[in-house]
């Protein structure tokens, strides 16, 4: 990452009066710029390279946030002041009683109820949209924000937006402290394979390590199977779709299955842990499968933050 300098900036409020000292931190990331805030119309600003390469003027410190994306997790995590959000994405049981004082502002945004909040800062998580970047930054100062990243690179981006790299670098450390304290007490024999089924309607899929896998394949957790690392991880992909006659080529030493809470995926599911391939797996023989709802299938850090004492709750009730 580029090294950025600090300076000092004296400026004179009055004749003879109040000599006001203004250092700028700035950030140590290559998202960010060594620009020095400065004020314009009363409001702080400074400016900010963006993850597609663009130079644009931000709040020092943003007080009214649109987030528009999938980890709306990330940011109430944070305790960021988000106003609106695309609430889609936000009927989990992990995130629902921490919604108070954020309006849907629909999905992907709808440009009238966005400026009805009179944002300071926008984030929009579908980044590939020019169009609509150029609509939003007639709002707000815009940044597209790649909410797709690992959760590592998301929590230090945000800490660079909004001036909180010390919050962000603590918090990551938090969870692997935590993390590792939950693995030693499970007690993972080295070597021992985990596999993630996720149940989508009529379709099967098998996780890589983002989402669930983030917490499941850490270091002190499980191993990854050959065939997960050959075709998922190192093609660079989060999941591929899945025939059941090839699950016993991603099947590890435990199963977990995570199901969207509908009718035909719950059927589906049900079906598949009643079929006769399904009970021709060793896992499922040593009784080495946990089951639980898709909705878990996140890396958001409100999610990540209470998975950490769900899954030995899973793991314990089989």
């Amino acid at each position: 990452m580029m090294n950025s300098t600090i300076k000092k900036h004296l400026f004179i409020w009055g004749a003879c009066f109040l000599l006001l000292s203004v250092l700028a931190a700035c950030s140590r990331s290559e998202s960010t710029s060594s620009q020095e805030p400065v004020k314009t119309n009363e409001q702080t600003t400074k400016s900010y390279t963006t993850q597609t390469g663009e130079v644009t003027e931000i709040p020092t410190q943003p007080q009214r946030v649109i987030y528009l994306g999938s980890t709306l997790g990330d940011l109430l995590a944070m305790d960021l002041p988000v106003v609106g959000a695309n609430l889609v994405h936000a009927s989990e049981s992990y995130i629902v009683d921490r919604l108070e004082g954020i309006e849907d502002v629909g999905n992907p945004g709808d440009l009238e109820a966005i400026t009805a909040l009179q944002p300071d800062l926008i984030l929009n998580g579908y980044n590939q949209d020019a169009d609509r970047n150029a609509a939003f930054s007639k709002i707000a100062p815009t940044i597209p924000f790649n909410s797709a990243l690992p959760f590592t690179e998301r929590v230090r981006e945000l800490g660079n937006i909004f001036g909180k790299q010390d919050e962000a670098e603590q918090w990551i450390s938090r969870f692997d402290t935590k993390a590792e304290a939950m693995w030693d007490k499970l007690n993972v024999a080295e070597g021992e394979t985990a596999t993630i089924f996720l149940q989508l309607g009529k379709q099967l899929y098998v996780m890589g390590n983002r989402s669930l896998g983030v917490v499941l394949y850490q270091e002190h957790g499980f191993a990854i199977p050959p065939a997960i690392q050959q075709n998922i991880i190192d093609k660079d992909q989060t999941f591929v779709q899945l025939s059941e006659e090839l699950m016993p080529d991603y099947a590890g030493d435990h199963l977990f299955v995570l199901t969207l809470d509908n009718d035909e995926s719950r059927a589906e599911s049900e079906r598949l842990l009643q079929s006769t391939l399904w009970k021709t797996l060793p896992a499922v023989q040593q009784g080495h499968v946990y089951t639980a709802s898709a909705e878990w299938n996140t890396d958001n850090l409100l999610a990540l933050e209470q998975l950490l004492d769900e899954l030995p709750k899973w793991m314990n009730q089989q």
